[in-house]
Parts: structure tokens; sequence; C-alpha cells
């Protein structure tokens, strides 16, 4: 058995002690449940057949990689879930609300959460056909081509956004996090750039400076910066789980940062 599958089996275990303690809420544990299977699987296939990088690149790298992943599937959830119960502008107060595209949307994003990433497609598409210029529905429909790794798809809807509202921290976070993953220059310049851009308006919610810290971290070697990142993050009152990893990220980034004696 590999370091990486070793890795994932703990964690597992240790998710399921936290969620029967009551240390992780059900959607928490679905979340970081599913990413761990699903990368688990992916690490058991690639043993048996697919080309996978060398123990050289995947060691400390490939760990820190999990971790961000897992943090970014609750982490990207909360934005949906924070709007999901609001009326859309223009949107009766009576009827078929049952029909109406926020309850559609509230929908999807329950089926995103369950991690029925079809059926959420599905639903969402239903609701961007009514309602095509729906900020929330463009974000989770972003959100579900990023997770069923379709990232042209994402970041095309998620310009959609930025093109009526440069603003929109959501949109500029999800699109940042999808650009630093591709292992290209330039493009993680540009998701780089979409990051500063959300965290440069003091956001109240914690996942972009998680990922601008992780960047930072991984992309850029920058300890410092890594560190101020998520003690921002800490500020924002994560989720407990989530509160203990960072606090570990951290303690491990400054005994790096403490010069060694001889």
């Amino acid at each position: 058995m590999t370091e990486e599958q070793e890795f994932l089996l703990r964690s597992l275990d240790d998710l399921e002690k936290e969620h029967s303690t009551g240390d992780l809420s059900d959607n928490e544990y679905e979340t970081l449940r599913n990413d761990y299977t699903h990368r688990l699987a992916s690490v058991s296939r690639g043993l048996t057949g697919s080309a996978v990088p060398s123990p050289k690149q995947n060691s400390k790298r490939y760990l820190w990689w999990i971790v961000a992943i897992a943090v970014a599937g609750i982490a990207a959830g909360y934005a949906v879930a924070q709007s999901s119960g609001l009326r859309a502008p223009g949107e009766p107060l009576s009827g078929e609300i049952d029909r109406s595209p926020r309850n559609r949307l509230a929908s999807a994003q329950s089926l995103f959460f369950a991690n029925d990433l079809e059926g959420a497609r599905g639903v969402i598409e239903e609701v961007l056909r009514d309602a095509p210029e729906m900020t929330e529905a463009l974000v989770l429909s972003a959100q579900i081509h990023e997770r069923m790794t379709n990232p042209l798809a994402a970041v095309r809807q998620l310009d959609q956004v930025l093109e009526r509202e440069p603003k929109n921290i959501d949109a500029l976070t999800l699109r940042g996090w999808i650009l630093v993953r591709i292992d290209e220059p330039d493009v993680q310049e540009e998701g780089i750039r979409s990051l500063d851009e959300a965290i440069s308006m003091r956001p109240a919610g914690f996942d972009p400076y998680i990922f601008r810290g992780f960047v930072a971290r991984e992309l850029e070697n920058d300890l410092i910066l890594a560190i101020e990142m998520y003690e921002m993050a800490l500020a924002r009152d994560p989720p407990d789980a989530m509160r203990a990893e960072l606090t570990r990220i951290i303690e491990e980034m400054s005994s790096e940062l403490q010069p060694t004696t001889e």
C-alpha cells in the first residue's frame, strides 16, 4: 500500500470519528468523505495501469493538494448555501413556489451536496433555461462543471457572471481556484489575479483566504503570505475540523521558517 493510500484511509477513519462525536456536520462529513473516497479510487486506478507521477514528485505536494481539494468541496458549497434562500429579483411572492427558479436552485444545491452531480446538473440546466442570468445558478453550475472535471465550461460560466458583476466574490474565488490548478504558468498567474481581486474586497467568507494561502505555499513558496492568509481564514470562523487542519498547517509552516541551528 502506498503512502497516499495509507493517508487517505487514515483520513476516512478520522472522519468517521469526528462525525460520530459531532465535530463534523452531516454536510461537512459527506463532502469530505466523498472527496477522500474519489481520490482513493483515483490513486488505486493509477497503481493498476494509469500513468502516475513519480514518488519524488508525489510525496508532500500530493498530500497538500488532497487537503486543499477537500477544503474546496466544503467552501464552495457554503457560497451557494448562503444565497439559496433568497428571493430572486422580480420573482413572485406567491404562486407555484415549488417550481420557481429559486426553489429549484435550492434543490440543485441539495443534490450537489449529496454528490449527485448528474441530478444537480439536470436541475440547474432547467433553472438556467428559465432564468439564464441568475448569478447564483451560474456559479453553482460552474461548481458542478468543476467537480465533473470540465474546467473550461466552468470558467466560461464564471466569466459570464463577472462580465455583469466584476466584483462578484464567489465567481472570482472559484475562477481563481480552477485556474491555479491548471499546469500552465500564464493560466496560474491569471488564477492568482482572480484570487487577489476577491481578497482585495475583504470577503467575510473563509474560502478565498484558504485558496490564496494554498497557492502561496505550493506555487509561490511564500510561507509568510500563506500563514497570513490561513490566519485570516481562521478569523472568519471556519468549521471546527477545518480550523484544526489550518492550525496544524500554520504550525508546520512556522516551524519551516525557524532558522536551523547547527
